[in-house]
């Protein structure tokens, strides 16, 4: 046999066994991510050896309260899934930004900064069950199969070594760190977490609050290229897709069951033997009242701002908010619903009368709520409109 030949020979064996190992790599990706039957017990080892990559690289934080929250609400979603076989895990960790995300064997993180982002356990709920609807579809390892230049390369390592290389591993984190996920499988995700909210009690509603408050973020922001996230869906495109899942669902679109949104205060000041009641919502004043008795200053305060909290709403418009005349009495109202009456003998002390001082009232109202429209992304009439 020539030296030509033998070479010739090696380059087709190296060739043929190549082919062999990539063969072997699609065969396990599909047997371990597609099968009927999932290899759980594959799918939790490496799970295990990211999050062990994952947490020596960033700090996991020791919130007793904060880790009590996210692994009962967790344990909840996960227990209304159709993986109850598989055991999750719920880990915060010290990272900047509001973040969560969640890798293969039921490993679910989020960020300490996330806790600051969210105004209620809903919105908190929505984003676990997303995570772990990823989870349910075994999205982290689909993808990787799809990303067909970066993934055999790292299956191949990861799943067909004993000793995987940490290195190799780490590229692995980056899919679901970074949320590298299609269109199709973002979607599927969030689609499901919904089914999730409302099978566990959950309001789906705060899923979509905190999506639209990502999404006024990201319009605050200055414009970059996605480069490989480009197949992500458009945050608005998300919002869009899960309002119709809620309509379908005939779940009722009430952002301020799940938000801070106008937020209704009050407060009391007691200045030169008068004491002042200030109504807030959002923390700018709408409505100021002066009594020489504390008790019926209170009583006044306390119905008006229980009223306010009740009837005020994201999608009111401004001929809903009215200020009825009868000779020197004086009644705010919304939507017909009494919020405050007034008569001019209560107002005195303002140097005014109760038209004029429930009037200014309403005009500071249709303003907050004027402004509190600019920073967000929906539409007000979307309610009126089904």
């Amino acid at each position: 046999m020539t030296e030509k030949m033998r070479k010739n020979r090696k380059l087709t064996n190296k060739i043929v066994f190549v082919i062999f190992l990539l063969l072997m790599v699609f065969l396990l990706v599909n047997f371990i991510s597609f099968s009927a039957e999932r290899d759980l017990d594959k799918e939790q080892k490496l799970g295990k050896k990211l999050s062990e990559i994952i947490e020596k690289k960033h700090e996991v934080v020791e919130d007793l309260n904060q880790n009590s929250l996210i692994t009962e609400i967790g344990n909840k979603l996960a227990e209304a899934s159709e993986m109850r076989e598989m055991k999750f895990h719920f880990r915060i960790l010290k990272e900047d930004g509001p973040n969560a995300f969640s890798i293969p064997g039921g490993y679910i993180y989020v960020t300490y900064d996330l806790f600051d982002y969210i105004q209620s356990d809903d919105e908190l709920a929505g984003i676990l069950a997303h995570e772990i609807a990823h989870v349910i579809h075994n999205h982290a390892l689909k993808q990787t199969r799809d990303n067909t230049k970066f993934t055999l390369l790292t299956i191949l390592a990861v799943l067909l070594t004993r000793e995987p290389d940490v290195g190799v591993l780490g590229k692995l984190t980056t899919i679901t760190f970074l949320n590298q996920y299609s269109r199709e499988y973002e979607e599927e995700a969030d689609l499901t977490a919904i089914d999730l909210l409302i099978k566990t009690g959950y309001n789906p509603v705060g899923f979509l609050t905190f999506l639209e408050r990502l999404y006024t973020r990201e319009m605050f922001k200055p414009e970059v290229n996605l480069g490989i996230f480009q197949t992500h869906p458009a945050t608005e495109n998300r919002i869009n897709y899960v309002k119709d899942k809620l309509k379908e669902r005939e779940i009722d679109i009430d952002r301020r069951a799940t938000t801070d949104y106008l937020n209704v205060s009050s407060k009391y000041i007691l200045r030169d033997s008068f004491y002042t009641g200030v109504i807030c919502i959002d923390d700018i004043p709408v409505l100021n009242l002066t009594f020489p008795k504390r008790e019926e200053l209170y009583l006044k305060m306390i119905e008006a701002a229980q009223n306010l909290d009740k009837f005020i709403s994201i999608d009111l418009v401004p001929y809903e908010i009215n200020v009825l005349v009868e000779g020197t009495t004086s009644t705010l109202l919304i939507r017909n619903n009494e919020i405050i009456s007034l008569d001019d003998s209560e107002t005195i002390y303002l140097r005014k009368t109760a038209e004029e001082v429930l009037k200014e009232t309403k005009n500071k109202i249709k303003q907050v709520l004027w402004e509190f429209r600019l920073n967000m992304p929906f539409d007000i009439k979307e309610n009126l409109e089904d």
